[in-house]
This record gives C-alpha cells, sequence and structure tokens, in this order.
C-alpha cells in the first residue's frame, strides 16, 4: 500500500481495504467463491462468546475460568471472485484440514480456488467448502494478502 493520501471521495480500494478489512462472513443460504492470497494460515486459540470467536489470552483468561471450551481457528486472506473484495475468513480446523489437502495438491495454498457455502439454511449449519481446479484469474496475481496478525489484533481491540 504506497498511497496514505489523496483527493476526493474514492479511496482507492488497496487503500481502503488494508485499512478498513472485511471479514467475510457465509450465511444460510449463500455461496462465495474465493481466491486464497495467503502463503500461510494464521491460528488462534480462542473461545466462541455471544456470537463471536474471541481470542484466549491464557492464565488469566476469563472464559477459561468460566469453563469455556477452547477451538482452533485459522485465518487466511482471501479476495472473493465476484465483487473483487479483499478480506479474510476465518475457519475450523476441521475445514482447515480440507483446505490443507487441496493446497497441497495446488502447490501452495496462494491462488487455491474455493466456495464456500453453508451445509444447510440453518444459521448454525456447519459451513462447507467445494474447490475448484480452475486456475486463478489473472486480475488476481498482484494482489497483496493482508497482514493477517494486524486483522486480528485491530479486530480483538475493537471488541475490547
Amino acid at each position: 500500500m504506497s498511497e496514505r493520501l489523496g483527493s476526493g471521495w474514492d479511496v482507492p480500494a488497496e487503500v481502503r481495504d488494508h485499512v478498513v478489512f472485511h471479514w467475510f462472513h457465509i450465511g444460510p443460504g449463500t455461496r462465495r467463491k474465493f481466491c486464497v492470497l495467503s502463503r500461510a494460515p494464521v491460528w488462534y486459540v480462542g473461545h466462541f462468546d455471544h456470537g463471536r470467536m474471541r481470542q484466549c489470552v491464557g492464565a488469566a483468561c476469563e472464559h477459561c475460568a468460566h469453563g469455556t471450551g477452547k477451538q482452533i481457528r485459522y485465518v487466511v486472506s482471501v479476495v472473493d471472485l465476484e465483487s473483487r473484495q479483499l478480506g479474510v475468513v476465518e475457519i475450523s480446523a476441521s475445514l482447515a484440514d480440507d483446505i490443507k489437502v487441496a493446497a497441497e495438491r495446488n502447490g501452495g495454498l496462494r491462488g487455491l480456488l474455493m466456495s464456500m457455502g453453508k451445509a444447510s439454511k440453518a444459521k448454525q449449519s456447519r459451513t462447507e467448502v467445494q474447490f475448484m481446479g480452475d486456475v486463478p484469474p489473472e486480475w488476481t496475481f498482484d494482489l497483496e494478502p493482508l497482514n493477517l496478525r494486524e486483522v486480528l489484533e485491530k479486530t480483538w481491540d475493537r471488541l475490547g
């Protein structure tokens, strides 16, 4: 991201997406197609609390003290193939296993094309992933992935 100052109302997408990053959520009855931009995922240990994943802070963790279960979550930087919006997707450990296998077949995580959707129309239904064996669109080649650690830190700071 080279631009930090400009005129007018239209902020270039590259600038906007690196400052106001987007978390993609897969809602019931929807399916989204992504190209993965990350070379590797970032993982964290978290607790599901009030509809959100929150980072486990270790020995002084309030969620651990209350017996809330822990989960390993993975985050990857992606671009939506239809809207061309840059953002991040968070995935469960079981979904990560499927993506890891597909990434190995793909020759790496970056450039992996996948379609994500819910198994049913229920809000809490499991997320499913399908892999598309196509070559990524040329316009994705020059896109830089988001700094996932920075995205997580800023997200957790906002949650308080």
